[in-house]
């Protein structure tokens, strides 16, 4: 099993007062006995009549196929109607519900709803026979006007925006008007094909916050494209979250690699999803792969270019650790392989930099607590020198692939555009 890692948001010390006192992880946490209903103990899951618990949102796409899922907390329907967005015939297709044991208890704070440790099923409906460069929008048979949208892989040539997130807090920030604000369709007037997400998705550690209060609000992200994230370190807060909810619920978003790390590709565009969590030193498992991916993927016909994020920042001047010696060891495979832009998180804010011809954006603004900057800005001059814009608001960043040009706007919570730029593609 995965590391347990923690760290986090401090909120007060009358709130730590008020919070049970915890020695081990989850000590205060695990306050009854599983039960196969979905809760614990003493605590009953108001589970829905439909049995849709969590969701729904795709993933894993390409050209012709998707994958949706969702989290029931009983069994019911595992079937959707796909209907294309432009107009066209429905169709219903079927999949299958897997059963899992979810260990993780959060039942801390009275006034958030709990995650309960018990029985729950995976739902997954792979989607085939899809068209190229085409939207959809779908509903769940087990509860109707419950459903969302999703877009295969663009084909080589084709214009289409993506959305870059990180560091999702609902009960802390914003994260309400920054999703309102980038998956609206006006910044490029379209909305993003698929969002890639650069790490913390949701935080017990802020403690007002649970899965089944950070599902709901995430809504709007879910129901606008395709989701493919990054693990963070928030995502391993507790002894069996990553199992219970990013593996289970998230993993196998992409291809060619494990749950932890994987590649997918739209439009002649490829993106490679790492793992700060995990080494990726040259020698790793990690940095082999991503070295022979980077390769193969840059061989391959048609391709265009390369965008790599992850979590924790190998480039910022805010007060946290970074790391130049990765970026000085995958610098000449970035360029020989044609890696142009890099998405960083971690860092709650926005940070733009250019360094040997190669963009580094972070984009950690989804909620969190806002950080200082330039914390680091005495202490690193080099990274200094590259910095070329930066924000202390909440915000996403969205692209535009074109044909010879990518262009990146930062919007922030309240809709204003944070920063513009663009990414010569001919050079």
């Amino acid at each position: 099993m995965r590391a347990i890692l923690f760290g986090g948001l401090i909120l007060g010390l009358a709130v730590a007062a008020a919070l049970p006192s915890c020695g081990e992880a989850g000590e205060a946490l695990v306050r009854g006995a599983a039960s196969a209903n979905g809760g614990e103990s003493g605590i009953a899951l108001d589970c829905p009549a439909s049995g849709v618990l969590h969701g729904p949102w795709s993933l894993h796409f390409d050209e012709t196929s998707i994958r949706v899922r969702w989290d029931a907390c009983k069994k019911s329907p595992a079937a959707i109607t796909v209907t294309p967005e432009r107009g066209g015939a429905s169709r219903t297709v079927e999949g299958e519900q897997t059963a899992s044991e979810v260990l993780t208890s959060y039942d801390v704070v009275k006034t958030i709803a709990p995650d309960l440790p018990g029985t729950y099923y995976r739902t997954e409906v792979a989607v085939t026979g899809l068209a190229p460069s085409t939207c959809y929008r779908y509903e769940l048979t087990a509860e109707k006007g419950r459903g969302g949208r999703f877009c295969t892989a663009r084909t080589l040539g084709d214009p289409f925006v993506f959305l870059a997130i990180g560091d999702t807090n609902p009960a802390v920030g914003d994260t309400d008007g920054v999703l309102a604000s980038v998956t609206d369709g006006k910044t490029f007037g379209q909305k993003p094909d698929f969002s890639v997400h650069l790490g913390d998705m949701q935080y017990y550690d802020s403690v007002f916050e649970s899965y089944a209060t950070w599902f709901p609000a995430m809504a709007p992200l879910f129901e606008a494209g395709a989701l493919e994230p990054s693990v963070g370190n928030h995502e391993l807060e507790r002894a069996h979250e990553f199992e219970d909810y990013y593996k289970r619920l998230f993993g196998g978003a992409g291809f060619d690699g494990p749950v932890e790390y994987y590649r997918f590709e739209s439009g002649g565009v490829w993106f490679f999803s790492l793992d700060t969590e995990l080494e990726l030193t040259p020698s790793s498992a990690q940095g082999t792969w991503l070295e022979a991916q980077l390769a193969d993927a840059a061989a391959k016909p048609g391709f265009r270019f390369s965008v790599v994020y992850f979590h924790k920042p190998w480039i910022t001047l805010a007060a946290y650790p970074h790391f130049p010696e990765l970026r000085k060891h995958y610098l000449p495979s970035f360029q020989k392989y044609g890696v142009r832009l890099v998405l960083q998180g971690h860092i709650h804010g926005y940070e733009r930099f250019i360094e040997n011809g190669i963009t580094y954006v972070v984009s950690g603004g989804g909620g969190a607590a806002l950080h200082d900057l330039d914390a680091s800005v005495a202490t690193r001059p080099d990274e200094a020198k590259a910095r070329i814009f930066r924000a202390k608001r909440y915000h996403g960043t969205l692209f535009q692939v074109q044909t010879d040009r990518l262009d990146g706007r930062a919007i922030a919570n309240d809709g204003s555009e944070l920063d513009a730029f663009s990414i010569d593609l001919g050079k």
